[in-house]
């Protein structure tokens, strides 16, 4: 795997201040928390569980590939350049 090849990614899962169903909210969180839903993720996103009890399976594990320097853009420049590459994007893929 060549250096620069792939941008580390982290995605988050959170309760919104103010919602009418914070129950629900928490419901959904746990759901996917568990180990049941974390095991599933990693061959239908291709993604790492955070849940440290989820084991990984074992197609996961013979393909598996940790690049040691990922791509690397700053939270500012996502920030700055959001927007145009998004249209860049769109205009190359879906026009």
């Amino acid at each position: 795997m060549s250096d620069g090849s792939c941008f580390r990614q982290i995605e988050f899962v959170g309760v919104l201040r103010g919602t009418e169903n914070r129950d629900l909210a928490e419901a959904w969180i746990d759901f996917m928390l568990s180990v049941p839903f974390q095991e599933d993720m990693p061959l239908q996103m291709y993604v790492f569980p955070v849940n440290t009890e989820a084991a990984l399976d074992e197609i996961f594990t013979l393909h598996l590939a940790v690049p040691e320097n990922p791509a690397f853009v700053s939270p500012e420049a996502i920030a700055a350049n959001r927007e145009a590459w998004v249209e860049a994007w769109t205009e190359t893929v879906l026009r």
